[in-house]
């Protein structure tokens, strides 16, 4: 990469003085006419160097073409290709961005520069914009060629696509500017991107999903920013809605790309072996604060572990209360309708039997409880065995989770249980294990691969709990609604 020379800043309308500093200038707000003229000059740079131009432009997009001929699918390049959309454009503008500044600061571009009415903001904020022009540009073009020439698909807009790209590419720019304050040499700055971005990609759900990965590499995904943006493009293949998901997922991005770039300003040096006290503090503050927010997750993770069983595969339950027709007939005079209350015994229909004079049959529901299915249809035909309607007993609604066979040894009848429904996650609820089914939820599944040969597949199996919880505190305890229940061991 070509070397970005220095532009001396016009200073014919310098900003408003606020205090003087240590080189005879004076700190300042932003200036726009300097920070312009930074982002000229980075791209200005940019273009002459054709590598650089072609690595960002050209790369992206070859590479997608090879991943689609490897695929040979194009339901599974849906998906990985459109996770590498927001990708690609984060890998190379950390790698561009993070050699490009520590040039600036090995050739001694940035020492001259700061000697200038430019400040460190402006300096930041003009490699900002000229690195978001180019991130435009390259997300722009490898868009185009994934919808285009290889027909990716998606049920989002690519207007939306295009979004994630270029905020995955802000984040890398910003992580890059932070990561050179940390290198003496071009070397050193690449070697960052096995310590910033792969584990943001391998933790993200390229390869696995990330409700498959283990507890403690779940929990770290969510501190990676990466994986928001894999989320929100994950949010475009699935919906055409702009959900909330997704609003908040490129919140979080861009919120962790303005943070790197406020580190990257205060870590900023002029050159490199040119570090103050002060600096070198504040460079040593950054891992040492990653070190700390670290320990706490992990103390947090082993307590959290050592005192109880957590999963979210558990839903509200109860008993069903199905309402079958015993004969074939013509359904007439259908009442058990949705949502509403039927008694033991009560008549809720009658089927006109085939024939001409043939009697009704009355129909009765099997026990007390609330409508929540209706199939019933007045004056359809239905046959013996049907399945009309279907209730539950509401006020004895129980919740059905799901634990890890390694659990089952400390998961006893009677324990608590903090429970916690998706509906209404600020209003937790407090239950109790009241039974433990003594088998697998599928023991004798029969689509399970063959595990008569020596090498095979080994799934874990999971152990179903019934959790009675007897004060619902006014939250709606409606059966299939997702729960989060965490079992106390002792």
């Amino acid at each position: 990469m070509t070397i970005l020379l220095p532009q001396r800043p016009s200073t014919d309308n310098p900003a408003p003085l606020k205090r003087p500093t240590a080189n005879g200038h004076t700190s300042r707000l932003v200036n726009p006419r300097i920070v312009a003229a930074t982002a000229r000059r980075v791209l200005g740079q940019l273009r002459g160097d054709r590598r650089t131009v072609a690595m960002l432009m050209v790369v992206p997009s070859a590479l997608l073409c090879l991943i689609s001929q490897m695929l040979n699918s194009q339901p599974a390049f849906n998906k990985t290709g459109l996770t590498l959309l927001g990708i690609f454009p984060f890998t190379l503008m950390f790698l561009v961005t993070s050699i490009a500044m520590l040039r600036e600061r090995t050739s001694g571009t940035l020492e001259r520069l700061l000697t200038t009415p430019l400040s460190k903001l402006d300096l930041l904020l003009g490699y900002g914009i000229a690195f978001a022009v180019a991130a435009t540009a390259q997300a722009i073009v490898t868009c185009t060629t994934a919808y285009l020439v290889l027909d990716l698909y998606t049920p989002g807009s690519p207007v939306l696509v295009l979004a994630v790209a270029i905020a995955g590419a802000v984040l890398g720019m910003a992580l890059g500017l932070l990561a050179s304050a940390f290198a003496t040499s071009e070397f050193q700055a690449v070697q960052f991107m096995p310590v910033v971005v792969f584990p943001q990609v391998f933790l993200g759900g390229l390869f696995v999903p990330r409700e498959q990965m283990s507890d403690v590499l779940h929990a770290i995904s969510y501190a990676l920013p990466m994986t928001y943006s894999i989320d929100a493009l994950d949010e475009v293949g699935s919906t055409s809605l702009v959900s909330l998901e997704y609003l908040g997922d490129m919140c979080a991005v861009l919120g962790a790309a303005l943070l790197a770039l406020v580190l990257a300003a205060t870590t900023l040096r002029r050159r490199t072996g040119d570090r103050t006290e002060a600096q070198a503090r504040r460079l040593r503050l950054i891992p040492l604060s990653l070190a700390a927010l670290a320990s706490a997750f992990l103390v947090f993770y082993w307590v959290d572990t050592s005192h109880y069983v957590t999963t979210d595969n558990a839903v509200v339950d109860g008993d069903q209360i199905p309402i079958i027709a015993p004969v074939s007939g013509t359904l007439v005079d259908w009442d058990a309708t949705l949502g509403a209350t039927v008694r033991d015994d009560q008549v809720v229909g009658r089927l006109q039997l085939p024939g001409a004079g043939a009697p009704r049959r009355v129909l009765r529901a099997p026990s007390e409880g609330t409508v929540v299915v209706d199939d019933g249809v007045n004056g359809s035909f239905v046959t013996a065995g049907t399945r009309l309607g279907v209730a539950y007993d509401l006020p004895s609604a129980y919740v059905t989770a799901r634990i890890d066979e390694g659990d089952r040894d400390d998961v006893a009848l009677g324990r608590q249980v903090d429970v916690r429904l998706d509906s209404a996650p600020d209003r937790p609820l407090v239950g109790y294990v009241q039974e433990i089914q003594p088998s697998t939820a599928s023991p004798f599944d029969r689509s399970a691969p063959d595990n008569s040969k020596s090498s095979f597949d080994r799934y874990d199996q999971v152990i179903p709990v019934k959790i009675v919880v007897p004060d619902h505190r006014g939250v709606s305890f409606i059966p299939g609604l997702n729960v989060t229940v965490k079992i106390h061991k002792n």
